[in-house]
């Protein structure tokens, strides 16, 4: 199912545990990674099957949480979702995971507001990109890991372009690239792997719960009138406030393919 993803970890000597067919790797010898973990789907399921992956192979390795704090005033839930993300993730995994490192995107450069600038690429990824370099310098990180992943085939035209590329096209840079300027390996495991079978593997995996948790809408106070009918300012949001989702945005459309899409998927993997 993914034999070309997989195939790019061939000649590198490196652990890879292998989930539906996908091959996620981490080096044995690595003691201390980092995982950008944003509150969505995405970045949980990889941050779990990391965790796993350390537990049932036995490594000492630790994980420190990188979360960029962002829209602020137009999705002000969102530090709290990331942190309850990172909650159950540290009480399932409490000798794996560590540090919660937290940063900040200005609203004005999100792929939102201003689109692609650079190669396919918005303001935010551009310094998703810059500070994790920086973090895996600061805080002696041997790895640092991004869970974006592929986009569905062609779902709506506002979506990141730079996510549309299929691993046939690809190489093992786009997957894994090692900076010596700072001596740790820069990975995107779901670089071609799209959101169904992400969200299938918390079906498979039983951790629905943690799904539950997530959230991806795009949503904003701004913009939709389901949100702002219920908090119309951040000032009035407080954490844990049911906050409806939009169902409009890009966001909200990918994940309501890829749950509909979840006994197909389960499907294929089984079969295969």
């Amino acid at each position: 199912m993914y034999q070309r993803n997989n195939s790019f970890y061939d000649k590198l000597n490196i652990l890879c545990t292998t989930v539906s067919h996908l091959d996620v790797p981490i080096d044995a010898s690595w003691k201390r990674i980092g995982i950008n973990l944003s509150g969505g789907a995405d970045s949980a399921l990889l941050c779990y099957i990391l965790c796993q992956s350390i537990k049932q192979n036995n490594l000492d390795t630790k994980i420190d949480v990188i979360t960029y704090q962002r829209c602020w005033e137009t999705r002000p839930w969102q530090g709290f979702i990331s942190l309850q993300v990172y909650n159950w993730l540290k009480q399932k995994f409490p000798s794996i995971i560590e540090n919660r490192y937290t940063t900040y995107i200005p609203p004005e450069i999100e792929h939102g507001v201003i689109g692609n600038i650079v190669n396919g690429r918005s303001g935010d990824q551009i310094i998703v990109g810059s500070f994790n370099k920086f973090a895996a310098w600061q805080y002696n990180l041997d790895a640092v890991y991004n869970a974006t992943s592929q986009n569905p085939n062609d779902l709506r035209e506002d979506r990141m372009t730079n996510r549309d590329a299929d691993a046939k096209d690809g190489n093992i840079t786009d997957v894994l690239m090692y900076s010596p300027k700072v001596n740790a390996t820069f990975l995107h495991p779901f670089k071609f792997v799209k959101k169904d079978w992400i969200v299938a593997q918390y079906h498979i995996l039983g951790i629905l719960d943690l799904y539950k948790t997530t959230r991806s809408c795009e949503g904003d106070i701004n913009h939709h009138d389901i949100i702002k009918d219920t908090c119309s300012n951040f000032k009035k949001y407080t954490n844990g406030m049911t906050i409806p989702e939009c169902n409009q945005c890009w966001w909200c459309e990918e994940r309501h393919w890829a749950d509909s899409r979840v006994p197909e998927m389960i499907r294929e993997i089984n079969e295969f």
